[in-house]
């Protein structure tokens, strides 16, 4: 039995109907590479029982202490059912890139059953219609709460979870299961009691350790006029109250390209090119709507500080960063150098809680207080009246650069997925796999109903940020919004084709010749050949009109504010 930490009951305290406190990937595989016969479900439930041993915290269900006087514990589950956790679904035809992210959405919208191990994993076939999928794919989705997991140990998940090569050997565990027993009310109490005389002196240390320290900088700050980013960023669209439903998408780049972006310019990290990327992303996005803030939204950047002692330990080691991103500077290089100085300061103590700060901080109030917080916060709409700390997540995790095999299956590609609550809808999660690295988009669905364009400006951003660097640039295909009328007017103004003069000239002569060579027929003849003309030149500039929009490249480009 082991102890939920101070920042793993705080996510389990931010959970509530429409603010699920999971995450989750999405994982696609190529079955071609499997040995043998075709692999089925069963295959990949023993595939997932044989590697239970090696990932414990997967058998871990929480047990609340009576009146939420203490943090909750984790037992190892003594009615564990695999085969409820692993489940079995397939996409409707046509079965495209569009309904897999639906799908994912819509799962990852319900909340977990937090009566037993808080994770679930749904086997997805019918990708038929999915381009660059080999015959047979199929996907797999996961969602574990975030009171288990952090970023890092959820690669060290995937790892436990794959293999290096195709020809994996299933060994199921010969020893039985050791699990906990349930403990009782009165033994969770008498824990409690012994704990608060240890958990007020916790409290005393990080009190003068952290909080009057941090307090006493955010407060010089703003009364000096110096740059604080907490509670200073725009509200915009995703920082309102959430509903209960979520949009998912994803893009995927070359990693060779990016670092070829990186190494332009000196200093410039990995990292910092990706959330330019983002940042891009955002500012053509809300200035499609109308709603690009003046001043620049602020990102959330978690850092993990796991120990390398405690890398398969489960719960969360991060810490925060909260640095601009620049959504304001509509030059792409000149955002990206800005994005690379808030980056490095937000490594000093002033932007940054380090890792024992931002661990040791949650402890402060007791759960039964942050409950009573979070669910007022939640009731009276607070979040209306208040600045959001923050405007969007952009969270890192590093993955292998090699080739995994999931019961010989091999993945070709992996996404995650994120959290949206209250203030804060919008989540990013970069993931790099085997020379790609994805860009992953969880929403508020009210707040981003248009997911695939966003996915474009993305896709925008990042060809900008290379042809401004590198000169050069590929073909993309960009969905654009639906436009008003007006839009629709001054689009097809700004598009008109103007014919050379020389050739306006040339094409008059010809015709002067052709006309004086014409023999003259009846006036009723001459009367049906000018409306023919006409037809045929209404024909040819509707013609070119669908030409141009055809050619089209990039989404419109809106006006400054």
């Amino acid at each position: 039995m082991e102890q939920l930490s101070a920042l793993d009951t705080a996510f389990l305290n931010l959970e509530t109907g429409s603010t699920p406190m999971h995450v989750g990937s999405l994982g696609i595989y190529d079955q071609s590479t499997v040995p043998g016969e075709k692999l089925g479900f069963k295959d990949i439930i023993r595939y997932f029982e044989s590697r239970l041993p090696k990932v414990p915290a997967l058998r871990s269900r929480m047990v609340d202490v009576p009146m939420g006087l203490d943090y909750p514990y984790w037992i190892s589950d003594p009615d564990f059912d695999i085969e409820f956790h692993l489940r079995h679904i397939a996409l409707p035809q046509p079965g495209d890139w569009r309904q897999l992210c639906i799908q994912v959405a819509r799962l990852h919208a319900r909340p977990l059953d937090m009566g037993r191990p808080p994770w679930e994993i749904y086997v997805i076939e019918g990708l038929d219609n999915i381009p660059g999928l080999p015959e047979g794919s199929f996907a797999i989705v996961s969602k574990v709460h975030h009171a288990l997991v952090d970023g890092v140990f959820g690669a060290q998940l995937m790892a436990a979870m794959h293999d290096l090569g195709p020809n994996s050997k299933i060994n199921l565990p010969d020893k039985p299961w050791i699990v906990d027993r349930v403990p009782t009310g009165v033994e969770l109490l008498s824990r409690a009691a012994f704990n608060s005389v240890r958990n007020v002196m916790n409290k005393g240390k990080v009190l003068g350790r952290y909080a009057l320290p941090a307090a006493t900088n955010v407060v010089k700050k703003k009364l000096t006029g110096q740059s604080c980013n907490l509670f200073s960023a725009p509200k915009t669209r995703f920082n309102d109250r959430v509903s209960s439903h979520r949009v998912f998408e994803a893009v995927s780049f070359d990693l060779s390209e990016i670092k070829k972006v990186k190494n332009a310019l000196p200093d410039i990290t990995l990292n910092d090119v990706m959330v330019n990327i983002v940042a891009g992303a955002l500012r053509r996005y809300l200035k499609s709507k109308g709603e690009l803030p003046e001043e620049s939204m602020t990102g959330m950047l978690p850092i993990s500080v796991r120990p390398d002692a405690k890398q398969n330990q489960q719960g969360n080691q991060i810490s925060f960063m909260f640095p601009k991103i620049y959504t304001d500077i509509e030059d792409t290089v000149e955002r990206l150098k800005a994005i690379n100085k808030a980056t490095a300061a937000g490594k000093d103590a002033n932007e940054q809680f380090d890792g024992g700060q931002a661990l040791e901080s949650a402890a402060l109030l007791p759960t039964t207080v942050t409950n009573l917080i979070m669910l007022s916060l939640v009731k009276y709409n607070v979040t209306n009246y208040v600045k959001p700390l923050f405007n969007t997540v952009i969270t890192n995790v590093p993955g292998p650069q090699l080739p995994l095999y999931h019961a010989g299956a091999k993945l070709v590609s992996f996404y995650g997925s994120g959290i949206c609550y209250d203030t804060m809808s919008l989540f990013h999660i970069l993931f790099s796999y085997n020379g790609n690295i994805t860009i992953s988009v969880t929403c508020c669905r009210n707040m981003m109903p248009d997911p695939a364009f966003y996915a474009d400006c993305l896709r925008y951003s990042f060809k900008e940020m290379q042809k401004a660097l590198l000169g050069e640039t590929k073909k993309t295909n960009v969905v654009t919004p639906i436009k008003k009328a007006s839009d629709k007017k001054v689009a097809d103004s700004d598009t008109k084709v103007v014919k050379p003069a020389a050739t306006e000239a040339k094409a008059t002569t010809a015709r002067s010749e052709k006309a004086a060579t014409t023999k003259p027929v009846a006036e009723k003849k001459t009367t049906a050949r000018k409306t023919v003309r006409k037809k045929s030149a209404t024909t040819s500039s509707v013609a070119e009109k669908q030409t141009e929009s055809v050619t089209e490249k990039e989404p419109p480009k809106v006006k400054e504010s």
